[in-house]
């Protein structure tokens, strides 16, 4: 994630943010321009902005999320004619809002929903929804469950289903404990369904890819049933991590390749990130001198690279945990099986991507 200011006063902005923390103005962010804008009210024109430093540039209005939940800080261009902008469109069930914690915990997943999107629109890759690709558009439903009905997270077909539980800290993290999991997060389970989707929609009528990733991932054509049934019985193989990214991507080349697909996207949004706050680390592979590594985006196209900058940026985080005397930031391993698991994801996306967004 890069960077963000206020133009009023300069002060440093979060991705989140809709009114900026120092001198209170108004936010909001423009997918078009990929930035956080300072807005300002166009004079006889009600509900409609423009950009304070560039008030002759495009017109806006807010998300109608934003105006009856205070629940999004994206814009919609005002020549458009929807009231919601382009991520809260793809939200096709909203789950019961009937008090203040429940409509936070709903902020809390279109909040990580977004910066799904910020990443999968900066790799280019087809974010269709299901107006224009009704078998296998993108859509999310947050529900709850209910005596009548189990809700459960997944993927099916271009729906991604999220159980608004997980939006709960203390049941993601009583399941977490549960299930031996290093790592459960609302934007880690996006990521991961939505590698579920990119399989289907670019891997599957691959003609290129499938094959390559069968050979790497299995596949995935065995029973997901027997696999589920099997990995609930007996767990994970106790050498898991020589092979896996996580105990629960050993269940079945399907859930091998999501979990693999939703590290890399940690991988990527992370690194952008440190890149936007210019922190710079010592290359572990430099011998004699103190050669510094930039962590930046800028070198998507080189794996390599891209794995060099994420082991010093993770070695970091991690003694900075340890520092305050709290668990590992990043509690993985990468073995070199994961490592070329990752190249793989890394190969497919840059070979796939599109360049544009599409619009309804």
């Amino acid at each position: 994630m890069q960077t963000f200011k206020c133009d009023e006063c300069g002060q440093l902005l979060f991705f989140e943010n809709n009114s900026c923390i120092r001198c209170g103005h108004l936010l909001g962010f423009s997918i078009e321009e990929g930035d956080v804008l300072s807005l300002k009210a166009v004079k006889d024109f009600p509900d409609t902005y423009v950009d304070v430093i560039d008030p002759q540039g495009g017109q806006y209005r807010l998300c109608q999320n934003t105006i009856k939940y205070n629940a999004c800080n994206w814009l919609i261009p005002a020549d458009e004619p929807h009231k919601l902008c382009v991520s809260c469109r793809l939200t096709e069930v909203l789950p019961p809002m009937q008090d203040e914690t429940r409509r936070a915990q709903w902020v809390r997943v279109e909040t990580a929903k977004r910066r799904l999107l910020y990443t999968l629109i900066g790799l280019d890759l087809p974010v269709p929804s299901r107006l224009q690709n009704p078998e296998l558009g993108l859509a999310f439903r947050f529900e709850e469950s209910t005596e009548e009905k189990q809700v459960f997270t997944g993927h099916a077909s271009g729906i991604i289903t999220l159980n608004m539980a997980e939006a709960n800290a203390s049941f993601r993290e009583n399941a977490r404990e549960k299930l031996g999991e290093v790592y459960r997060t609302v934007l880690g389970h996006l990521r991961h369904e939505c590698g579920h989707y990119y399989w289907e929609l670019l891997v599957l009528p691959s003609q290129k890819w499938l094959p390559k990733a069968r050979a790497v991932f299995g596949d995935e054509q065995i029973s997901y049933q027997d696999a589920i049934d099997n990995h609930y019985a007996n767990g994970a193989p106790v050498n898991w991590s020589d092979n896996f990214i996580s105990a629960y991507a050993t269940m079945h080349p399907w859930e091998d390749w999501a979990e693999t697909w939703a590290h890399y996207l940690h991988m990527l949004d992370t690194l952008e990130t440190a890149a936007a706050y210019d922190l710079a680390v010592k290359s572990p592979s430099t011998k004699g001198k103190n050669r510094r590594t930039k962590s930046s985006m800028r070198n998507k196209d080189d794996f390599d690279k891209l794995f060099e900058m994420w082991y010093s940026l993770t070695f970091v985080l991690n003694g900075l945990s340890r520092s305050m005397g709290m668990p590992d930031t990043y509690p993985f391993v990468i073995s070199h099986s994961v490592k070329e698991k990752l190249r793989l994801v890394h190969d497919i996306i840059n070979d796939m991507a599109v360049g544009e967004l599409q619009e309804e």
